[in-house]
Order: C-alpha cells, then sequence, then structure tokens
C-alpha cells in the first residue's frame, strides 16, 4: 500500500460495505508479504541500513518483528511447510 510516498504492507476487511485499508507496518519499503499458514503473521521484506532484510507483522498489525541477518541482502520471504517428521533437541 502506498501511504505518504511510502511502500507499507496493509489489509483491507472485504466484508464491510466500503473497505478501508488498515496499515499494519511502519518502514518505507515494506514488500513481498506471505500470511502463515495459520493466519496470524506476515513475513515481508522491508528495505533498511543499505540493504534488504525481513521483519514480521501480527495480522492485527499490533506487534512488528525485525528478523537479524548478519551478512548479505535478504528478499522475498516465503513460508515452508511443516514436517512432522523432524526432530528438535
Amino acid at each position: 500500500y502506498l501511504d505518504q510516498g511510502k511502500y507499507r504492507i496493509a489489509v483491507l476487511d472485504l466484508d464491510r460495505s466500503r473497505p478501508v485499508p488498515q496499515i499494519l507496518t511502519s518502514g518505507f519499503l515494506d514488500e513481498s508479504p506471505s500470511y502463515a499458514p495459520n493466519g496470524a503473521t506476515i513475513i515481508y521484506a522491508t528495505g533498511g541500513e543499505g540493504r534488504g532484510s525481513l521483519a514480521t507483522v501480527s495480522a492485527d498489525g499490533r506487534v512488528e518483528n525485525a528478523i537479524e541477518s548478519s551478512e548479505g541482502d535478504v528478499r522475498e520471504p516465503v513460508w515452508s511447510p511443516y514436517r512432522q517428521d523432524l526432530v528438535f533437541r
């Protein structure tokens, strides 16, 4: 959603007679959103400090989190299927 010259992640409630965008993020170049399989979180690419990084926002916009990367330019986030055969220790 283009908001005052900045690209942000927004949602629309299509059940309303006149949908109004609810802006969820506060960055200047937020793009490539992808909903989590449970619909509770959105991961997206964002520009900042000269390189791309990832961030998440709750579907209601209340909680935003940056995902840190020590190196490189990170783009095009997607969720992967949950594998039940994996064992985490």
